[in-house]
């Protein structure tokens, strides 16, 4: 008998890597706690609604997540994983910190830490890439 494998899911999706200039001029990175692995720190991301272009999503995703508002200032690349038989590919964008306007989903923390600080927290080396490449352009 000749079973057909079931083709992965694709799901899209879309973050936020938000950065502001401290008073000693350094960038500042804001990372959220993980839904799906509490003990994680990532960057807000989540799933594009239909019609919405993928910086739409990150802005929505770093204001639902992390309560920040932020200005989309480029693309900083993708990151695919897979994860319960699905693809994940999520756009990552660089914005700029505009202001607070709420404390963000519950559990999620937001936290603000040092280029080099929030580097040595990410738990996955693409997503160090994503952190280096968006310090890049807003440098």
């Amino acid at each position: 008998m000749n079973e057909q494998a079931t083709p992965m899911r694709i799901v899209e999706q879309a973050g936020a890597v938000l950065y502001r200039i401290a008073q000693n001029g350094e960038p500042q990175i804001l990372t959220v706690r993980s839904k799906t692995f509490p003990n994680q720190r990532i960057f807000p991301k989540g799933h594009m609604e239909e019609g919405e272009a993928a910086e739409e999503t990150a802005a929505r995703e770093l204001l639902e997540e992390g309560g920040m508002a932020g200005e989309i200032v480029g693309y900083c690349g993708l990151r695919e994983f897979t994860y319960k038989n699905k693809l994940y590919r999520v756009r990552y964008y660089a914005a700029k910190y505009i202001s607070t306007e709420n404390p963000g989903e519950p559990n999620r923390e937001p936290q603000w830490a040092n280029v080099a600080e929030t580097r040595n927290i990410l738990p996955f080396d693409d997503l160090k890439e994503i952190l280096d490449k968006c310090v890049e352009l807003i440098r």
